[in-house]
């Protein structure tokens, strides 16, 4: 069970993630762990609002350092990120996230060889599909009371960027930031 943080240790790395590093996981340091994360971004021509909650889930995850179960949060956060900017390029409000999964896969708008954990997938199309059952089923267990134990959540704020990066056309490759 989390506790609440004791005063004089609310800048010191969560001790979860101490725990996992001794468990073999990698290492986590707080300026590699914010370069990472700035490093991930949205480019100029996804919407701002998209962008703006974009960033809250960013700097969730940056927080995360400090206390670890913010992790699940921050899954839950790029869902309805993916999910708002899912509604707006579609521009079907009263679709579910699932449906607009659905939508995005029928109408080409997501590419397997545009995430960047996928490696040598060209144009296939497994992952894209296989993320109209995976991402609401991640999100419905995280928004009703079965919060996921998240190993590591840069990798969700990833695949969001990903994700919404392709719904909306790139800026010339001047303007870009």
């Amino acid at each position: 069970m989390d506790s609440f943080k004791p005063f004089d240790e609310i800048m010191c790395v969560d001790k979860q993630h101490l725990f996992l590093q001794k468990m073999g996981g990698k290492e986590i340091d707080l300026p590699s762990h914010y370069s990472i994360l700035a490093a991930i971004q949205l480019h100029s021509n996804v919407p701002q609002i998209i962008r703006g909650q974009f960033n809250i889930a960013r700097n969730m995850a940056l927080y995360s350092y400090f206390f670890y179960s913010l992790g699940s949060e921050v899954q839950l956060k790029a869902c309805n990120v993916i999910e708002h900017a899912l509604r707006i390029k579609a521009n079907r409000p009263e679709l579910m996230l699932r449906q607009l999964l659905t939508l995005a896969n029928e109408k080409n708008w997501l590419s397997d060889s545009c995430f960047r954990h996928l490696e040598g997938t060209e144009q296939k199309r497994g992952y894209c599909k296989s993320l109209e059952r995976v991402l609401p089923h991640l999100r419905n267990e995280s928004a009703h009371g079965v919060p996921p134990l998240v190993w590591d959540c840069i990798g969700h704020i990833e695949r969001c960027a990903d994700l919404v990066n392709q719904l909306f056309p790139r800026p010339p490759k001047s303007s870009q930031r």
